[in-house]
């Protein structure tokens, strides 16, 4: 009997504990950034290598399959981090959207500008189809986990692709274009 008055109690105490467990923290656009600035890095030295290989005519399957497999990597790294962030509440600033949507575009940009340069070499490299649809795939998955976290950000991104938009169907990426909405 007295143990029954202590029930109301414990019960109490508990809803407290697993009320706990059930609380996330938003991320913030900061952690959002802090992935896309990784993929700009991991970018930024894959990129000049496609080039300088464009450039100097030695673009060829058994060169240019090793790069694409690194940036595909680096966008499926990037994509998988973007997942384990939870989506940023509203009080996020339009400034720090802004800062985000130019860094993506920034990096799509790049991307797109070195991919293009390898067009001219598709006779050397014969999966070049092949290998544009997994770099595709994977920039689709990023943008995407990107819109889970900042809803709307993708249209500050397409709205600063609209120049890009063309090499974009050039290398039939098809997927990221859709994802745009360009």
């Amino acid at each position: 009997m007295f143990a029954l008055r202590f029930a109301p109690l414990f019960l109490f105490a508990t809803s407290f504990v697993s009320g706990a467990a059930v609380v996330h923290k938003r991320s913030s656009t900061a952690d959002i950034e802090t992935v896309f600035n990784t993929l700009k890095s991991s970018t930024d030295s894959i990129l000049p290598q496609i080039n300088s290989l464009v450039a100097g005519g030695t673009a060829s399957d058994a060169t240019v399959t090793p790069l694409i497999n690194d940036l595909t990597a680096a966008l499926d790294t990037a994509t998988a981090s973007l997942a384990s962030l939870d989506p940023v509440g509203e009080s996020s600033k339009r400034q720090s959207d802004d800062e985000i949507a130019n860094l993506v575009a920034g990096i799509l940009t790049d991307i797109t500008n070195a991919l293009d340069g390898l067009l001219g070499e598709a006779a050397s490299i014969p999966t070049l189809g092949v290998l544009l649809a997994g770099i595709d795939t994977s920039l689709n998955q990023v943008l995407r986990g990107l819109e889970q976290l900042l809803a709307g950000v993708l249209r500050l991104v397409a709205n600063l692709l609209v120049d890009v938009a063309n090499l974009l169907r050039s290398l039939a990426l098809g997927l990221t274009l859709a994802t745009l909405g360009l």
